[in-house]
C-alpha cells in the first residue's frame, strides 16, 4: 500500500497572479510569496494568517494598508489534499482580495468589506526542508 502524505507546498497562478505558500521551511516559519505583475511580496511567520475552515484551509497575507482608507487582504482557499507518494496534485481553487474599509472615527456605513474573487490552479506537493 502506497504511503499518503499531506502536502507543505502549493504553486498556483491565474489572471496575471502567481502565489507560492509552503507551510513550513528551512527556519521552520511558513512562507508566502505573492506576485501580481512587477509587484513581488514575501511574507514569513505570523504575517501569514492560516485558518481552518468547513471547506478547506483559508491563507491570508495584508498585501497593502492605506491608514484611514482601507486594508487590502489576499486570501486563497486550499482543499484539503491527500498525496499519493511524494507525486504533485494539480487542483483548481480561488483566491479572494479582499478590500476592508478603514477609518479613524470607527467603522464606517454600510457593507466593511468588497470582494474580488479569481480562479487559480496549481499543484500541492510535498517537499523536504
Amino acid at each position: 500500500m502506497a504511503t499518503k502524505t499531506v502536502p507543505n507546498f502549493y504553486q498556483l497562478s491565474g489572471e496575471r497572479l502567481e502565489v507560492t505558500y509552503s507551510i513550513t521551511s528551512i527556519d521552520g516559519k511558513p512562507r508566502f510569496t505573492f506576485k501580481k505583475g512587477r509587484q513581488t511580496l514575501n511574507f514569513s511567520g505570523d504575517q501569514i494568517t492560516s485558518v481552518e475552515t468547513g471547506i478547506g484551509t483559508l491563507v491570508s497575507v495584508v498585501i497593502d494598508n492605506v491608514p484611514d482608507k482601507n486594508r487590502i487582504t489576499f486570501s486563497v482557499l486550499l482543499p484539503a489534499i491527500r498525496l499519493p507518494g511524494s507525486k504533485k496534485q494539480a487542483f483548481r481553487t480561488i483566491g479572494i482580495t479582499t478590500v476592508t474599509k478603514t477609518t479613524i472615527g470607527g467603522p464606517p456605513l454600510g457593507a466593511q468589506q468588497t470582494y474580488k474573487i479569481v480562479a487559480l490552479r496549481g499543484s500541492a506537493q510535498q517537499v523536504p526542508f
